[in-house]
């Protein structure tokens, strides 16, 4: 099984210009809220335990809601038995896929569970313990594929990040999702495209023609004169700006 390829180019400077720029503004767009559970050390930085580990669980709430387990990144190896390849089921999708932003490249492995609309809000609003969410596939996965030691009890939603995104937008000869977090006084925008495996390509192909995507993708980009954010992901860097804050219920 060959994962396909997720490149990724995140920009903060001039959100609203670069929509407009993109031809996003005003268009069509699925918005949602998006919480992030975490186990909060007290620390100058404000320690996030899960993220640390390469361990993240988000929940998603608006007309439609997910909760999503995910490893990033992660080994080959962590995936052992049945999550050594996607599956879909009656109540799980899982998926694997490489995630390549900038120079960063990384393996990541997703359970995703769909729940009743409005639901994960009112239960991020609540309280509750976040681990109680989680269905069996997702409990199963932490604890085959992630390492002994990591605590999950008491987790809190970390959030809300009001979250906007357009998917199947024109950027030169590439289609775009393009997705806007802004929270904490926080404003990130992210570009992102998909190249799926060729029936008979082999991995080393998938790669170079990945490679070769990413750089044109880039070189757009940069033509365009959008801002380019390097180093940290989007979440990390999300959720570092939430932690210094009070959580909101």
């Amino acid at each position: 099984m060959i994962p396909p390829v997720e490149i990724k180019i995140n920009l903060g400077v001039d959100v609203d210009g670069a929509l407009d720029r993109l031809g996003c503004a005003g268009g069509p767009a699925v918005r949602r809220s998006i919480w992030f559970a975490e186990s909060r050390a007290d620390g100058q930085d404000g320690a996030l335990a899960l993220l640390g580990n390469g361990i993240v669980i988000r929940l998603r709430s608006g007309d439609l809601d997910d909760l999503t387990v995910r490893l990033r990144p992660c080994r080959r190896s962590q995936l052992m038995g049945r999550w050594a390849r996607p599956f879909t089921d009656t109540e799980t999708e899982y998926r694997i896929a490489d995630d390549w932003c900038g120079q960063r490249r990384a393996l990541t492995a997703s359970v995703l569970g769909v729940r009743p609309p409005g639901s994960l809000a009112e239960v991020a609003r609540s309280g509750v313990a976040v681990t109680s969410l989680l269905n069996s596939a997702q409990r199963q996965f932490l604890v085959t594929c992630t390492r002994p030691g990591v605590a999950f009890d008491h987790l809190e939603p970390v959030g809300p990040i009001a979250a906007t995104r357009w998917t199947g937008v024109r950027f030169g000869d590439l289609e775009l999702d393009v997705e806007r977090w802004t929270a904490a006084g926080t404003d990130l925008l992210e570009l992102a495209i998909r190249v799926e495996p060729i029936e008979g390509e082999t991995p080393l192909e998938l790669m170079t023609r990945a490679a070769q995507t990413q750089q044109g993708f880039e070189a757009a980009v940069r033509r365009a004169g959008f801002p380019v954010l390097r180093g940290r992901t989007k979440t990390q860097r999300m959720l570092s700006a939430l932690v210094r804050r009070p959580i909101e219920r």
